[in-house]
């Protein structure tokens, strides 16, 4: 197929410049952020946090807090029992910490006051009775140590979650294979740090109906953990999304904050303000699992993968956030950027005492592309040199270097990236199912032949993968071309 090269002047998006929509409010700063809003008669909220990873609550006791001048409500777990998650596997969390904390940061008692100042003294005169309890502080002692438990559900023990996938006879492909690698792997956790911390504002009006004003990516399950944890209609619920200071999966949960300034609010009957401070918001986490990872892979000596076995194993944290979904995609898309004909996968999620891990930006997947990457930078060392394709970066179907990976998505964005010319950002089009490359733009035509091509690496987790990559979507890792 002809393809004739664009013109930059022919372009009416690519290379033109655009004011983002809202430039100019936040250049102002007219922008409301969650922290911005202010409303009559507010009151702020403090809330009490755990300073020991695991220990049961004996009592608490918030007499003295109660007694200083300027405080207008304190609540306890007691004041709010519905557990909620933002899966419906993973009900596991209560706004207040009732019988047991999980971490260190896990909320106790939180406290309305007339200002920020009062609200932190009567925070720090509330007096809680701890028992402490064994910590489990990584995967290892989570597998091997049953009591105590974290929590009463999961698989067994501290584990949250097993999983297992296997499509073909991965034995059948390791015998088949001139080479077989086992390779151990540790991805460190890590986390969002968005420069706005989280904040929410709580209002409950006189036609007893609730507003909240969040800094949330998910207004919709904030709606649904509210509905069920206040026990009031959803009709009578409205959640805000307010701007986003940054955010990247770390406000995708339904949290105890946005919780507890509604209960406040519908307490007191006035609106009830709560901003994180950096240190909570680091409490709150959800940020990437850390992740050992063992891998076997069996190749050819052109660099033909024929079987790969992959075992992971997550540090979820102390609860379940989005972790059910994340162990499955440290498995799932594997066999998206690489032509894996047998294939067996192997998950795990832990509890453990640390802040909840959950969904940072493509959650599941940046573990387990790096461990993939490796090994196949590596392999092709061990092969035949004499191979055409025995060389870095050619696990991607070697044996039909020019076919695309299969991707349900409508298009697909490819940034070429050539050495002795400049190349554009270029929009490929194509229906779902099977395309080969060979009906894309020939290479000579994207810059100089001699230059060696490649695709920005990468991949989205927008969808699941089978081992065929029919039913897959995202973005190109990588194209080898012979």
């Amino acid at each position: 197929m002809a393809w004739n090269k664009p013109s930059i002047d022919s372009l009416k998006v690519v290379g033109k410049p655009f004011r983002k929509v809202d430039a100019r409010a936040k250049c102002v700063g007219q922008t409301k952020f969650a922290d911005d809003i202010v409303l009559p008669r507010m009151l702020l909220c403090k809330m009490l946090r755990s300073h020991l990873p695991h220990a049961l609550i004996k009592s608490v006791d918030v007499s003295k807090a109660l007694a200083l001048p300027g405080v207008i409500a304190i609540i306890t777990g007691k004041d709010l029992p519905i557990p909620y998650g933002i899966l419906p596997v993973s009900q596991d969390e209560h706004a207040l910490c009732i019988d047991k904390v999980r971490f260190i940061g896990d909320p106790v008692a939180a406290v309305a006051a007339i200002d920020e100042d009062v609200a932190f003294d009567a925070m720090n005169l509330i007096e809680v009775e701890y028992q402490p309890l064994n910590t489990i502080s990584s995967i290892e002692e989570a597998v091997m140590i049953d009591e105590p438990r974290i929590h009463d559900y999961g698989d067994e023990g501290n584990i949250h979650k097993k999983v297992s996938l296997e499509f073909g006879d991965v034995e059948q492909g390791f015998a088949e294979a001139d080479l077989v690698r086992e390779d151990t792997f540790f991805y460190e956790g890590n986390t969002h740090l968005p420069m706005e911390q989280h904040a929410a504002v709580g209002h409950y009006d006189a036609d007893k109906k609730l507003t909240l004003w969040s800094s949330t990516q998910t207004p919709h399950y904030v709606h649904r953990a509210l509905t069920k944890v206040l026990e009031l209609a959803a009709s009578h619920i409205r959640v805000i999304a307010t701007p986003n200071g940054g955010g990247f999966g770390g406000k995708s949960d339904p949290f105890n904050h946005e919780v507890v300034v509604c209960k406040l609010a519908m307490i007191t009957g006035r609106p009830v303000k709560v901003t994180l401070t950096r240190e909570e918001v680091f409490y709150c986490h959800r940020g990437r699992h850390p992740v050992l990872m063992k891998v076997k892979t069996g190749v050819k000596k052109d660099g033909a993968i024929t079987g790969m076995h992959f075992q992971s194993f997550l540090d979820g944290g102390a609860y379940g956030s989005y972790g059910v979904a994340s162990t499955f995609y440290t498995g799932a898309l594997q066999t998206v950027t690489y032509d894996v004909p047998r294939y067996k996968f192997q998950g795990l999620r832990a509890f453990t005492n640390k802040p909840p891990c959950g969904p940072k930006r493509g959650h599941g997947t940046p573990q387990p592309r790096y461990a993939l990457e490796v090994p196949s930078t590596r392999s092709p060392r061990l092969c035949d040199s004499t191979q055409p394709r025995c060389g870095a970066h050619t696990w991607l179907n070697p044996t039909r270097p020019q076919q695309i990976i299969y991707a349900s998505a409508a298009w697909v964005w490819v940034l070429v990236l050539t050495r002795l010319s400049k190349a554009p950002i270029g929009r490929i089009d194509f229906p779902v199912g099977i395309k080969p490359i060979e009906s894309f733009p020939p290479v000579k035509a994207l810059g100089s032949p001699a230059a060696p091509i490649s695709v920005a690496p990468g991949y989205q987790s927008t969808g699941t993968t089978c081992p065929s990559r029919a039913c897959s979507s995202g973005w190109i890792d990588r194209v080898a071309f012979a």
